[in-house]
């Protein structure tokens, strides 16, 4: 049992998670051993958060934070425009490869409540609690080792890929440094009311009409272009405690008519 307030390393997080795939793919009729393990595709995703809760300033929160992943992979997948049948060709190696992805992060939280009393016969008051949070985070580019440009058609147009496209396990992480801010805001509405199973008269209970409504974006500071994220608008509530209904809709600032 905790004496006083705790110390700084006390409120150290760290955790794992882990997950491992496999899948194979053939015809019945012409199956055999070693057709299905020329099929198999295997993954593997580790991710290992570690966070810092320290000490408030105030109504604020901070939490440093690193978020550390890597993925392993069975094989890699290399394209190649064939000029002479006009078509993209696949070279797949087995064997092992894995890539990483790192996150530095630093958040800040807070909780702002406001009360409308209402003095009604059965409804009490209705409370609003706003939940502003801001972070800065930076990613450093760790993709663009795996990732190539290749040809694509008989025009000469070119896409970026990965060589781990395709591989059925979800694919590797997208090309990019990002070095800039989170923000967002959530929202919870609850009333007080009186409770009816009890019959005395300081009895009451809090209902919540919405669980959690508001959005979040980012803004990266070292992309050359479309710097603003795209804004991720939610909404989230329980009816009669059995049915939870959750609504959600993304607006890109950038996709204009």
């Amino acid at each position: 049992d905790q004496i006083g307030s705790g110390k700084w390393y006390e409120k150290i997080g760290i955790g794992y998670n882990g997950s491992f795939q496999n899948q194979v793919g053939f015809y019945d009729t012409a199956m055999n051993f070693r057709k299905i393990l020329d099929t198999m595709q295997w993954g593997a995703t580790h991710s290992i958060p570690i966070s810092v809760s320290l000490p408030s300033l105030g109504p604020v929160t901070i939490t440093p934070s690193v978020s550390f992943e890597d993925k392993w992979f069975g094989q890699s997948n290399f394209l190649q425009w064939n000029s002479r049948l006009n078509k993209l060709d696949t070279t797949i190696t087995k064997g092992f490869f894995n890539a990483a992805h790192v996150t530095f992060g630093l958040g800040t939280a807070s909780r702002i409540f406001g009360t409308y009393k209402v003095n009604g016969k059965n409804v009490v008051a209705i409370r609003h609690e706003i939940r502003p949070s801001i972070s800065f985070n930076y990613t450093p580019d760790l993709a663009s080792s795996y990732h190539y440009t290749a040809q694509i058609d008989s025009t000469g147009r070119t896409y970026r890929f990965s060589r781990f496209d395709g591989t059925g396990m979800g694919g590797a992480y997208s090309e990019g440094t990002f070095g800039g801010i989170g923000f967002g805001i959530d929202n919870l509405l609850e009333m007080k009311v009186r409770d009816k199973e009890d019959t005395s008269s300081a009895s009451f209970k809090k209902i919540k009409l919405i669980e959690g409504f508001g959005f979040n974006s980012n803004y990266n500071f070292l992309a050359d272009s479309f710097q603003l994220g795209n804004f991720n608008f939610y909404a989230r509530t329980m009816l009669f405690n059995k049915i939870n209904i959750t609504s959600s809709f993304t607006l890109d600032p950038y996709a204009t008519d």
